[in-house]
């Protein structure tokens, strides 16, 4: 349920972009959605076709990338991927970690038809 206020947003940023255009029909979009984001793709998919119903994005072709979890060590400062399965700093141990991506919702890129 909580998707649907961010993928709400985000229909409308697609439908203002493609009026922005003078697009008559929005035809793919794509989205990057983090890994951490907790977000299910199949409510997305759901909740983009009912928003979108009515407007130039009906119909739309959804894709969608998925955005790494990135982790910093707030210890010694290290950068790093996640491992699925060990959560400490791959430098230092420490489970002091600040995460720097893998939370992220937008659109990615928008392929529209015109007149």
């Amino acid at each position: 349920m909580h998707e649907h206020h961010a993928v709400d947003a985000l229909v409308k940023q697609v439908i203002e972009k493609a009026h922005l255009v003078k697009a008559t029909k929005v035809s793919r979009v794509m989205i990057v959605m983090g890994e951490l984001l907790g977000f299910d793709e199949g409510s997305v998919r759901l909740y983009f076709e009912q928003l979108a119903e009515g407007t130039v994005a009906e119909g739309a072709a959804l894709s969608f990338k998925t955005a790494q979890a990135g982790l910093k060590c707030k210890s010694c400062q290290t950068s790093f991927l996640r491992d699925k399965e060990n959560f400490s700093c791959p430098s230092c141990c420490s489970m002091q970690l600040v995460i720097t991506s893998g939370k992220e919702f937008y659109v990615d890129a928008i392929d529209v038809e015109s007149p």
